[in-house]
């Protein structure tokens, strides 16, 4: 019997004397990317504890990495098709603006030349109105006002069509340029780093703070957003308080 009390007591202070495993800081640290979409926690390992005010203080590394590899790559010709049309564009609004100040400039060509001068109407003369009154008479004023609405209404023919051609220019360059939104030009950063958070809690945040700082750092000193589709497995450190439970180790804070 004294024999089983000591080998009793034995196993009770092993137990007492035990800390978290790397299991440990698994289970408190895979649910916090259960719901994410687009990365996994891999290499959970414990490097350090230490007892701390009466509970325990476990040191732990980690790494993120993409669930599909595959998605980061379509990202990034995505990016490369829009710098593509990026420039492309530019050229085309250049050439936009020559052509359409030259159609302008024809356009008011023909308006000088057929529009109703003030001229006309100003020789001295009254002139009776038609379908108003027998006795209406008009000023030169407007008759040459009524005469320039005739002729925007109705006008020559050459004007008429150097208009409606300005007109389908116009409309035909809106329907190839127009309404295009890019989902990365100009925002790569927030971008990519939106798609490795997808679907993360808010609680997840803070062991991703470190996060994609490598591609941005890239990004910034070469001047080249290309860094940004690199595929890293992002290495990550933390540190979580635990207490001893009839259940287990639980987390009661991390950093």
């Amino acid at each position: 019997m004294k024999k089983l009390l000591l080998l009793c007591s034995a196993l009770a202070l092993a137990g007492c004397n035990s800390s978290p495993s790397t299991g440990d800081v698994e289970k408190f640290l895979k649910p916090k990317f259960a719901s994410c979409e687009n990365i996994k926690v891999v290499d959970i390992k414990k490097t350090n504890g230490y007892e701390e005010d009466g509970y325990y203080r476990v040191e732990y590394t980690y790494g993120i990495t993409l669930k599909d590899e595959g998605q980061l790559k379509e990202m990034k010709t995505i990016w490369q098709q829009e710098q593509e049309r990026s420039s492309q564009a530019k050229v085309a609004y250049a050439e936009r603006d020559k052509k359409v100040a030259a159609l302008r400039k024809q356009i008011e060509a023909l308006e000088d030349e057929s529009a109703p001068r003030y001229e006309q109407f100003d020789d001295g003369q009254l002139h009776h109105s038609q379908g108003i009154s027998a006795t209406r008479v008009l000023t030169p004023q407007e008759q040459h006002s009524a005469a320039l609405n005739a002729w925007r209404l109705n006008p020559p023919e050459p004007l008429r069509q150097k208009q409606e051609e300005l007109k389908a220019y116009e409309q035909a360059f809106r329907d190839q340029w127009g309404n295009y939104s890019p989902q990365f030009l100009g925002q790569v950063g927030a971008a990519v780093s939106k798609f490795y958070r997808q679907g993360c809690p808010g609680t997840s945040y803070k062991f991703t703070e470190g996060m994609l700082q490598g591609q941005a750092q890239a990004a910034n000193q070469t001047d080249d957003l290309s860094h940004w589709f690199e595929q890293r497995e992002i290495q990550m450190k933390g540190s979580m308080t635990m207490r001893k439970t009839e259940n287990g180790w639980r987390a009661l804070s991390a950093s």
